[in-house]
């Protein structure tokens, strides 16, 4: 059970003896948004004990009051009569104090109902595989095991939920190349095998578009989106990311690239190996722990000490924010839990801290609240962002 501040408690006594303001009554009531249900339940029945205790206990001194006072006067009828009437008096405001928490906690529970219904779940592993024919598979809904061959390579779902290119060992080359593409939906994440070994997580939001076998001297895939790779080292093949307009060049190594549309600039994480990243004239070369930034109009910056766990906490199952401004924790929010956010609270807000991808939509937003900085309203999907 958390603690109660004391400006807190006054607010609760004013509830009680009816003399709180709406301005106060809604103070109050943001308060308990910050509980989760079951400690809503709990603070319910920690107040309705907490009142009769006190009851009694303003009882008990009332009736040794009147017996010193009767003993003093000798008028024992008179004490039988008043502590007859405290009797009466306390029980009624028992009754009255009983009664407004059993109806307040009904209150709570509506309100722990409501705010279940308007919370929104985490995204999960799914997504969807368009094969060299145009075909589609939805992967989520999908049976495990092998769901097609393309070209000299099977396509296998396996039972953790990945997806593997396994090529054949001598199959004919006279075909042509075959293209798939993995699309991940808001709310979805999927993690892929490509013919050569080298895996790709994908994010919310996001597409690679791959060759099902790598023939050429130069292994080159594309994305939109989001996507951490493990490239599998071939020094004769080259790896290659193609992202929009700029180009990732990998011997082996383990990197992040985030190019959403509507971020203001692609940003290159490595992890360890080396990289290049190159634009039109334009390239840098990067070492582990540093990051490339790419703005719109074609720049590049090179951060030399990143926030590596930050670049990938995503696929590690996490939020992690390092002083990361509101607009930019909330297009996350947009693309993990599948919402649309509005902005009804303006101004420059920066926050740190780190929570699990798994957890519902409330949960991450409370974190922020407790800031004081900023408040949110949940609706069927969607987030309106309050002062």
């Amino acid at each position: 059970m958390k603690h109660v501040p004391d400006h807190i408690q006054s607010l609760i006594q004013k509830s009680l003896d009816g003399s709180i303001t709406m301005e106060e009554k809604a103070m109050l009531d943001a308060w308990y948004y910050t509980f989760s249900p079951e400690e809503m339940m709990m603070f319910s029945e920690e107040m309705e004990n907490s009142i009769g205790k006190r009851v009694k206990t303003r009882l008990d001194d009332y009736i040794v009051y009147e017996r010193i006072a009767a003993r003093n006067k000798k008028q024992s009828t008179l004490l039988r009569a008043a502590v007859v009437v405290s009797l009466v008096s306390v029980s009624c405001l028992v009754y009255y104090f009983i009664a407004d928490q059993r109806e307040e906690k009904k209150t709570l529970q509506a309100v722990a109902e409501m705010k279940a219904i308007k919370d929104v779940s985490p995204g999960s592993t799914k997504a969807t595989l368009t094969l060299g024919d145009g075909s589609t598979i939805v992967l989520d809904s999908s049976s495990n095991g092998q769901l097609g061959v393309q070209g000299n390579t099977k396509v296998i779902k396996l039972d953790n939920g990945q997806l593997k290119y396994l090529k054949g060992k001598n199959g004919a080359h006279n075909n042509a190349v075959v293209y798939n593409t993995i699309a991940t939906p808001r709310g979805g994440q999927y993690q892929v095998v490509l013919a050569d070994g080298s895996v790709v997580w994908l994010n919310a939001s996001s597409s690679l578009k791959f060759p099902t076998e790598f023939r050429d001297s130069l292994r080159e895939v594309e994305i939109t989106g989001e996507a951490y790779f493990e490239v599998a080292h071939n020094a004769l093949k080259p790896f290659r990311v193609k992202v929009k307009d700029m180009y990732v060049h990998v011997l082996g190594t383990s990197f992040n690239v985030m190019a959403y549309n509507d971020e203001t600039s692609i940003n290159t994480t490595l992890l360890k190996g080396s990289l290049k990243v190159s634009s039109g004239e334009n390239s840098k070369l990067i070492k582990p722990g540093q990051q490339a930034k790419l703005n719109n109009k074609g720049n590049f910056q090179l951060i030399p000490d990143a926030d590596v766990e930050e670049a990938v906490a995503w696929k590690n199952g996490k939020f992690s924010f390092n002083s990361a401004d509101i607009k930019t924790i909330m297009r996350q929010v947009e693309r993990w839990y599948d919402v649309d956010v509005v902005f009804e609270r303006e101004g420059d807000l920066h926050f740190t801290g780190e929570l699990s991808r798994f957890v519902n939509v409330s949960q991450l937003l409370r974190k922020l609240e407790l800031t004081n900085e900023v408040h949110f309203q949940i609706e069927k999907g969607r987030i309106t962002v309050l002062p």
